[in-house]
């Protein structure tokens, strides 16, 4: 599957609606009470002091940028981009808010949502992580349809969906903002769960930088490091020359005779692509 990169996002989306016929996107005020919240929002929950200070900007301004809905039935709306814009002309008793029509799908919707937040930097770390694993899981994306889409390269998609393999207390710490995207690559890092766990207790307790972190890391998992070190350049080379090409973490294990290659995955999808890369189609 190809998908087209919108790379503009919110804002391509607005010039297009000047200029397309009947049919297309449309630019209008649509009443406040009829509009619902987006069932694709990547983005989880809304800081307060944010909503204040956005409430405050319209007060002043208007709402400058208008919202993207999506027609459902009995002449309702439903959010797909601009849910904060429109949670806060609603506090202020605004009985309409500017708005793009436009009829998506399901897919276009968590496409046109994750790509406006990203572009806005609107979303933690743990949300863009599990936006791009809905598109991998519920509507067939590849690692390159994402990076495609939003812009960014396909390491960039891998290294963000690794996040979710991290236990869901850590997950919750890197949504809630008590853990940094930086002590998350980190954690992720390490293989095993429970050593996870204990150091980001550490963290926590210690307020550990991310720098603190990295000279735990290397002496809670030493033989990682055994590793590297016995690793011999040609060997390092193809690891990374595997992971660039796969999109994926890649070990070489070495031995006196022959070795071993080992390739993870995030998904079912992630290793169908893994194996149509490979040749091995199931």
């Amino acid at each position: 599957m190809t998908t087209k990169r919108l790379g503009r996002g919110l804002a391509g989306l607005i010039e297009t609606a000047k200029h397309e016929p009947a049919g297309g996107s449309s630019f209008i005020l649509v009443p406040t009470a009829q509009v619902r919240p987006g069932r694709f929002q990547p983005r989880t929950s809304v800081n307060e002091t944010d909503l204040e200070g956005l409430k405050a900007s319209i007060t002043r301004q208007g709402v400058l940028a208008p919202i993207l809905v999506r027609p459902l039935a009995h002449g309702t709306y439903e959010i797909v981009a601009g849910e904060r814009r429109w949670r806060a002309a609603q506090a202020l008793g605004m009985k309409e808010v500017p708005a793009i029509v436009r009829p998506l799908t399901d897919r276009q919707s968590l496409e046109f949502s994750l790509i406006e937040n990203v572009q806005r930097e609107n979303l933690n770390a743990i949300e863009e992580a599990r936006g791009y694993g809905r598109l991998l899981d519920e509507f067939g994306y590849t690692q390159e349809d994402i990076a495609s889409a939003v812009g960014k390269d396909r390491a960039t998609i891998a290294n963000a969906l690794r996040l979710l393999r991290l236990p869901p207390e850590i997950q919750q710490a890197l949504h809630d903002g008590r853990l940094s995207a930086g002590h998350g690559k980190v954690l992720v890092g390490i293989e095993s769960a429970a050593q996870q766990r204990v150091l980001f207790q550490r963290i926590e307790r210690d307020q550990l930088s991310v720098r603190q972190l990295e000279g735990l890391a290397g002496k809670v998992v030493p033989a990682r490091h055994r590793r590297a070190q016995r690793l011999d350049p040609e060997a390092r080379a193809l690891e990374a020359n595997l992971q660039h090409v796969l999109g994926t973490k890649v070990r070489v294990v070495a031995r006196k005779r022959g070795g071993r290659i080992i390739i993870e995955y995030f998904s079912h999808d992630d290793l169908a692509r893994l194996l149509t890369q490979l040749g091995a189609e199931r």
